[in-house]
């Protein structure tokens, strides 16, 4: 399903370069045409055209940057997020080895469980005889909880219970005391913000580039409509200048 979904995606972002590739074509047989004789409106002389290319190209490269710089910022905060788990847990350990009561420490653990999308531990209900009764409802586990978001707001979490044991004040490991485990956070969350941001730009681009490529009112597509049907009324729809034309696809991917 998930590489389904990351072929439509490709799929999609493909069509778009060859929509600029299609106007470019069409340019190429304009360029052969007789101007005089089809004494094209000024939104489809080829000056106009060009110009219009010119700006789609842009707009399509607009995209790819945005597109770039969402996957380095997004890369960077996702191996940030990857080490949560381990440097939790590791946390945990220092914290139970300065000899933390087993009731803190199981509370402790509880968020590297929940870092992990693992339910909470709670006390396990036993029937007249002795054997545990099941929830099947405890089964299924949200992805929210594994969210970026959501991981974040575990790890500060996790870090202001160990801030409030006096126990884990002893630690003095690097990269484990409380300041060191909230600078780390604190600087993922930066990236993860900066991520958002940069989605948003993403978006704003693609809505710019589709507007301009497909639902304005002069937009590519009807363009390339209107001159169609400008050549067929010069040339005739049988004409191999129509037929030349016509054959340049220009639809939206």
């Amino acid at each position: 399903m998930i590489e389904d979904v990351e072929k439509t995606k490709r799929q999609y972002e493909s069509g778009h370069p060859k929509l600029v590739e299609s106007l470019s074509k069409l340019i190429a047989i304009d360029e052969t045409l007789d101007q005089t004789r089809i004494n094209p409106p000024a939104g489809l002389t080829l000056v106009a055209l060009k110009a219009k290319r010119d700006t789609a190209a842009e707009l399509q490269a607009a995209v790819g940057n945005s597109r770039a710089d969402w996957r380095t910022v997004a890369l960077d905060r996702a191996l940030d997020i990857d080490k949560f788990d381990s440097v939790a847990a590791e946390a945990v350990a220092l914290f139970e080895g300065r000899g933390a009561s087993l009731e803190s420490v199981e509370i402790a653990r509880g968020y590297v469980r929940k870092l992990q999308g693992r339910k909470l531990k709670k006390a396990v209900e036993k029937d007249a005889e002795g054997n545990p009764i099941l929830d099947e409802s405890e089964k299924g586990i949200s992805s929210a909880q594994t969210s970026a978001a959501a991981k974040l707001s575990t790890m500060y979490e996790l870090i202001d219970y160990l801030e409030a044991q006096p126990k884990y004040a002893e630690v003095i490991k690097p990269g484990f005391t409380i300041a060191e485990l909230r600078a780390f956070v604190d600087a993922t969350q930066a990236k993860h913000d900066a991520s958002l941001g940069s989605v948003a730009g993403l978006s704003d681009r693609r809505r710019a580039r589709d507007k301009f490529f497909y639902t304005d009112e002069d937009c590519i597509c009807e363009l390339a409509r209107q001159f169609k049907k400008l050549v067929a009324g010069e040339y005739g729809y049988n004409s191999s200048e129509y037929k030349a034309v016509n054959a340049i696809p220009f639809q939206r991917p």
